[in-house]
């Protein structure tokens, strides 16, 4: 079962790292300033750029997979996709409470349902469809305080909020990127896949930075606090490979969906953030249908 422990080290590093990348924000501007609208740019880019290290350090200890035509045209299209979903990601952060942002990632399977029929043919059982249930039940928990001015105000509210649209604008492309990542493991291996795709994530995204802050601004992303975005974000990647080669796929995303709640607590220690036990019960049933939908 050390799975479960990769799997859990993968959800918390990932939280530190988005929670340092609210810190960065908060400490260099509000999200609608010029200089700071560039911002989300580059911590994107270092958490790609100092994850790289790593990855290449993951394919020197493995045994190359053959790869085919089909896994480089996977990954040509995935590209592209991933990279939006990490902007609309960094967006969300810099513009919204982590304690509203994060949970909304588990929207994915909501998604899903629809991607997952177009593109594999595979339809939720009544389990997996209790889930994506208790999925949008969680979402209107978040703002569960409205329903007083009527049943759809929580729901109008998550529209309303900035960093909540760039949120499920994520989790709608991750719906996407996700099946598609399957296809492209069983064309490779998960390993080499988890690798090359984010070496090729780090290279494509660097254009997109230098439009976005110009050469010169490239030299900003030599900052500790990047740094340390960048250095957990490897640790959540590697933990992610080392608990996906020993368990159940759908089993260990649905552990490091736990990364909410750790985020969750970053909002509340660091931010201050309000409502946190009403969200954090949202959260929690949120994170039930995650559970009951890759059960099912």
């Amino acid at each position: 079962m050390a799975w479960v422990g990769y799997a859990l080290l993968s959800a918390f590093a990932l939280a530190t790292a988005d929670a340092l990348i609210k810190k960065f924000f908060s400490r260099h501007g509000e999200p609608t300033t010029h200089d700071a609208a560039a911002l989300p740019y580059l911590a994107a880019w270092a958490r790609l750029l100092y994850a790289a290290p790593w990855l290449v350090a993951l394919l020197l200890l493995i045994e190359i997979p053959p790869v085919d035509r089909t896994f480089w045209r996977l990954l040509v299209v995935m590209i592209p996709l991933e990279l939006l979903a990490l902007v609309f990601y960094v967006k969300a952060l810099q513009a919204s409470p982590l304690s509203l942002t994060l949970p909304l990632l588990s929207l994915t399977p909501v998604f899903l349902l629809g991607t997952s029929a177009v593109m594999l043919g595979e339809i939720p059982s009544m389990v997996g469809g209790a889930g994506i249930g208790c999925i949008v039940l969680g979402a209107f928990l978040l703002h569960g305080h409205t329903w007083r001015e009527g049943v759809w105000q929580p729901f109008r509210l998550l529209w309303r909020e900035r960093g909540s649209r760039y949120m499920m604008a994520a989790a709608a492309i991750y719906s996407v990127t996700s099946n598609l990542g399957k296809q492209a493991i069983l064309h490779s291996g998960p390993i080499f896949f988890a690798a090359v795709y984010f070496l090729a994530l780090a290279l494509a995204f660097l254009p997109v930075v230098v439009v976005a802050i110009g050469w010169r601004g490239l030299s900003s992303v030599w900052r500790r606090d990047l740094m340390a975005i960048g250095g957990f974000d490897a640790v959540s990647i590697v933990a992610h490979v080392l608990a996906i080669v020993q368990a159940n796929v759908a089993y260990m995303i649905a552990i490091k969906r736990t990364s909410m709640l750790f985020g969750m607590a970053y909002g509340a220690w660091w931010f201050g953030e309000p409502r946190i036990v009403q969200r954090l019960a949202g959260a929690l049933v949120m994170l039930l249908g995650v559970v009951l939908t890759v059960a099912g």
